[in-house]
């Protein structure tokens, strides 16, 4: 009777290890921006980290995040020392660096601020023309018109390492504008009590951003096609859409 037992528990334990076991057949390490808010924060949650989770999660795979610098996040996954990373804009630089897939993880609109003391004589970003000098930060992608704005000549870059401080130089009226995301935007100068000072200018353009994966890494364009088919899976039942409306 107690050795039925014991194998009964036994056979309970071996069920529940294999269950746990098979949830998540494989781990994938990802790095992590780790200073975007809403879209990534320092403590490994955001926008981005849940759909992401969420995709690998329906194609079994369990995702672990190592959060740095963006800017550092793009140099590992260029050197294969990690086989994906993200927020990479869809752009001609990222195209070029990185296997992008097939799904993006969501469109960002992107814009430019100025200081309200000091408007930009720009109407629009084709007017850009004269200069201006626009705050950005090192590493962040802005998309192919902004670069072409730079390659041209037409605006200078003032590059910081982080949104805060372009908000705090274009308040000082240190830049002429800063483009930042309109999620973050929106939280980032209520946080800084600049509502009285930035206002928005004009939008800059609607860029997808992806899960980039490494070109050298040896799982790159496996982990790429998991995660595009964890994508659909996550679109289909609803699970993507529910994490974009808590945003």
């Amino acid at each position: 009777m107690v050795r039925s037992a014991i194998k009964l528990i036994l056979m309970t334990v071996i069920v529940c290890f294999a269950t746990m076991t098979a949830v998540y057949a494989e781990t994938i390490e990802i790095v992590a921006e780790d200073d975007w808010i809403p879209y990534a924060k320092e403590d490994g949650t955001g926008l981005a980290n849940e759909i992401i989770r969420a995709a690998f999660k329906s194609v079994d795979i369990k995702v672990e995040y190592k959060m740095f610098p963006y800017a550092r996040t793009l140099l590992y996954i260029e050197q294969g020392k990690y086989v994906a990373g993200f927020n990479v804009p869809l752009d001609e630089q990222s195209n070029k660096k990185y296997i992008l897939g097939d799904k993006a993880l969501y469109d960002a609109v992107s814009a430019y601020y100025c200081n309200k003391a000091k408007p930009l004589s720009a109407k629009n970003r084709d007017e850009l023309k004269n200069g201006e000098k626009i705050g950005v930060v090192r590493g962040y992608g802005y998309g192919d018109h902004y670069l072409k704005l730079i390659k041209k000549g037409l605006v200078k870059e003032d590059v910081t390492t982080s949104e805060t401080s372009n908000l705090r130089k274009l308040a000082l009226g240190r830049i002429d504008s800063t483009i930042i995301y309109d999620k973050t935007a929106y939280i980032l100068i209520k946080q800084l009590n600049l509502e009285s000072k930035i206002k928005f200018a004009f939008i800059n353009e609607k860029t997808p951003i992806y899960l980039a994966f490494s070109k050298v890494h040896p799982k790159g364009q496996y982990y790429a096609d998991k995660f595009d088919e964890g994508m659909t899976k996550i679109q289909a039942d609803g699970v993507y859409q529910k994490i974009l409306n808590s945003y």
